[in-house]
């Protein structure tokens, strides 16, 4: 049977190679989880990685790691051909080839006590199959390093302490995959590495990529999105016109940083409503300084899952309709400012 590693040693993995301010947005990805359950629309994010070279944005591959720890070859063969069979996994396979990015599924094997040193095998997508891959990364240029994490908030490390041991072991495979075996084992160099948090995928085709943070609004009630992310999520989604979604945990900006509920906006009304001005922003998981697009907090609505019905998906999960119909709406709304 697959394994699970314990929460200590899951949150003592993760404190050692993220830094606190995407821990903070990791457990919002596993309270967005706890609240949406039981959903079949979400699954699961993945690494968008590249090789460093001068053509990276030729080479842009996403790499799903399977949830689990497995205990042999038998174990996660198993895995992986379950893994092909799901209908969502399918859909986003090929929502992301359609848009010239490979597919990598990976999977580890090892002790729960050793996340330093699992083996590691890659399943890569064609054909609407994953097949085994001994060697996927041996051209991929080397001289990578790994990451180190930093101290912790207080109330960052009690929220970790109430998720399960199967949601923390999901989280930390992720991590596990990119620090330890990509940057620490095989020392692989990556151009501008990005991880997606959730997909949407609908029951009649339909996918939009998904980003989740905790954030708290400026005092003219608007919030900062990393500039970055927006332009991973638009080279996701130009090529198939698909529509993306940006989940926020708004807290309060107190030092409690208490809850006030879950709102999300669209990609769509990213690209019309966003300030074209950008702003400093904080550090990213390369320790560089990131820039940030502000976006008005009107333009973010209450979420619920029950919002995400097959019809709601068909209206705007479509980016040229809803920039369209978004864009209709402020063309009746010009004359406010006009003679």
């Amino acid at each position: 049977m697959p394994s699970h590693f314990s929460t200590d040693d899951a949150t003592a993995y993760l404190q050692s190679v993220i830094v606190n301010n995407k821990a903070r947005g990791m457990i919002a990805e596993i309270e967005l989880e706890n609240f949406v359950h039981p959903s079949q629309k979400f699954l699961s994010g993945a690494w968008i990685i590249s090789p460093k070279t001068p053509q990276f944005y030729q080479y842009r591959y996403a790499v799903f790691v399977l949830p689990e720890l497995y205990h042999d070859d038998q174990e996660i063969t198993q895995a992986v051909a379950n893994w092909n069979k799901n209908r969502g996994f399918q859909a986003i396979a090929t929502f992301l080839n359609e848009s010239g990015i490979g597919v990598i599924v990976a999977g580890a094997i090892g002790s729960p006590e050793n996340i330093d040193q699992l083996s590691w095998q890659n399943y890569l997508y064609a054909n609407e199959q994953l097949t085994p891959s001994d060697h996927l990364f041996a051209r991929w240029p080397e001289r990578g390093r790994s990451a180190r994490g930093n101290i912790w908030h207080e109330d960052i490390k009690n929220r970790f302490s109430h998720a399960s041991e199967a949601q923390l072991t999901a989280l930390t495979l992720r991590q596990a995959f990119y620090y330890s075996y990509l940057k620490q084992h095989l020392h692989k160099s990556l151009a501008d590495p990005y991880d997606v948090d959730l997909f949407i995928a609908g029951f009649r085709g339909t996918v939009l990529p998904v980003e989740v943070k905790e954030k708290s609004p400026t005092e003219r009630g608007d919030f900062g999105l990393d500039a970055g992310r927006i332009l991973m999520m638009l080279r996701l989604c130009l090529a198939t016109q698909s529509n993306g979604m940006y989940v926020i945990r708004q807290v309060h900006a107190d030092e409690q940083r208490s809850f006030v509920g879950w709102r999300y906006t669209l990609l769509s009304d990213i690209v019309m409503g966003c300030s074209w001005n950008l702003q400093a922003g904080g550090r990213g998981m390369l320790g560089g300084m990131t820039q940030t697009v502000m976006l008005s907090g009107e333009l973010f609505k209450p979420f619920h899952p029950d919002l995400l019905t097959e019809d709601w998906l068909q209206r705007y999960g479509n980016l040229t309709n809803s920039v369209r119909e978004l864009a209709g709406v402020f063309a009746k709304q010009l004359s406010a400012f006009l003679p």
